[in-house]
């Protein structure tokens, strides 16, 4: 039997999309800490608000916004989320105040959140159900290639307090994006009056798809764990001596990602969730620890590669998972419900963390990260894993709300 295909244009023109916002996402994140500590004498607190407050505007549009994409259209509203995303790229050259720079970075993730809503809708609604997971795998090594190129660029021109060279990657990143999306063919759907008048709605169960709230809520507290990391990674480096190594630490971190989604994918279509899931939390577990006490590039950089396998499992499967119980009409709501709760743990684990600092070092609180990602791994095995880690991603069913 001839295998549904995975590679079509329109494909190819999302992840490029997904690649190019997470790409100024990334490059942006790694500097937004030092930008404000440097430029405006913000402490670790302040700085780690300014990096959380764009994770909370992706995820207010996420759930106000996630359940227009079908009815105004999924193309309309990308291009909608990639113009606002490319004005507030421009505003960071006239940033004045930290106060004015909380302020473009919550609009700035506002854009972000319903960018990348759309672009995860777009792929759901063209992957076929017998290869979601491996085309999800594939689809997020977008966000695999960001994770190494926007950090190394960031660290790149942050190191030297070039702010706006970093600035300027961004604008580029959009305004690739936009004209990217103006080739997109969407597959739309044809929603009746009464599912239209559902959409309009701003009651609960519209504005979210409570099937996929769980295993998003599991994903978050793991996402929680990992935000340390991606947000102060930099003076973490300097505190321990290694920035030279840390400019390569998002690589190891890609080269672990890439080769999980490669092959993870299939398994899961083929043999379920947990015989992944398990591997994949262990490895982040381990990886943090090392990354919490490393002394040396290497050990840093194998941290790095055994964190970047877990991460991209616990994701990927996870929101293959909630999709593929979703009904097509609702996949933005439901990849804009799930992202959003995940966000939620992306957007408070800096501000948290940077209050954790002010009492402890960095070593003491990338273990406490590490542990944190463990009650995520018990999260699952009580939701999902134990009835359900065995059932083939291809056989899912859906389930009607």
């Amino acid at each position: 039997m001839q295998r549904e295909r995975l590679f079509t244009k329109d494909f190819v023109l999302d992840t490029a999309i997904s690649l190019c916002c997470s790409l100024n996402y990334f490059t942006l994140l790694i500097n937004i800490t030092g930008y404000a500590m440097l430029t405006f004498g913000a402490t670790s607190t302040e700085a780690g608000l300014a990096a959380g407050i764009y994770v909370i505007g992706g995820l207010i549009s996420r759930v106000t916004l996630g359940k227009y994409v079908e009815m105004v259209g999924r193309k309309k509203m990308l291009i909608l989320g990639l113009s606002i995303a490319l004005i507030m790229s421009v505003t960071y050259f006239f940033v004045s105040s930290m106060a004015v720079l909380y302020i473009v970075r919550f609009l700035h993730g506002t854009a972000y959140g319903i960018s990348s809503t759309c672009t995860n809708d777009i792929i759901a609604r063209i992957l076929p159900q017998s290869r979601r997971g491996e085309g999800l795998g594939y689809f997020l090594l977008s966000v695999t290639i960001a994770t190494a190129i926007g950090p190394f660029l960031g660290m790149g021109f942050g190191q030297d307090g070039n702010y706006t060279a970093v600035f300027t990657v961004g604008l580029i990143m959009y305004s690739v994006a936009l004209v990217l999306a103006l080739f997109l063919k969407v597959p739309e759907e044809t929603l009746t009056e009464e599912q239209k008048a559902e959409a309009r709605s701003f009651d609960l169960k519209h504005l979210f798809q409570f099937s996929a709230v769980p295993l998003a809520i599991t994903c978050m507290v793991f996402y929680f764990a990992y935000s340390g990391v991606l947000s102060f990674i930099s003076s973490y480096a300097e505190a321990i001596d290694l920035v030279e190594a840390a400019m390569y630490f998002y690589l190891a971190v890609a080269v672990g990602t890439l080769i999980s989604r490669l092959t993870t994918g299939k398994i899961y279509d083929s043999r379920g969730p947990n015989i992944v899931m398990f591997p994949a939390y262990i490895a982040f577990f381990v990886g943090m620890v090392a990354f919490s006490q490393a002394t040396s590039a290497v050990v840093l950089l194998c941290a790095g590669f055994v964190i970047g396998y877990g991460v991209s499992i616990v994701y990927t499967i996870n929101q293959a998972i909630v999709v593929s119980k979703s009904p097509a009409r609702r996949y933005g709501v439901t990849t804009s419900t799930f992202a959003a709760i995940v966000d939620l743990g992306s957007g408070l684990g800096p501000s948290i963390m940077g209050m954790i600092l002010e009492f402890a070092g960095y070593r003491e609180m990338y273990l406490i990260c590490a542990f944190i990602s463990l009650i995520s791994l018990v999260m699952y095995w009580f939701i999902h894993g134990r009835r359900f880690g065995k059932e083939p991603g291809k056989a899912i069913t859906v389930l009607e709300e």
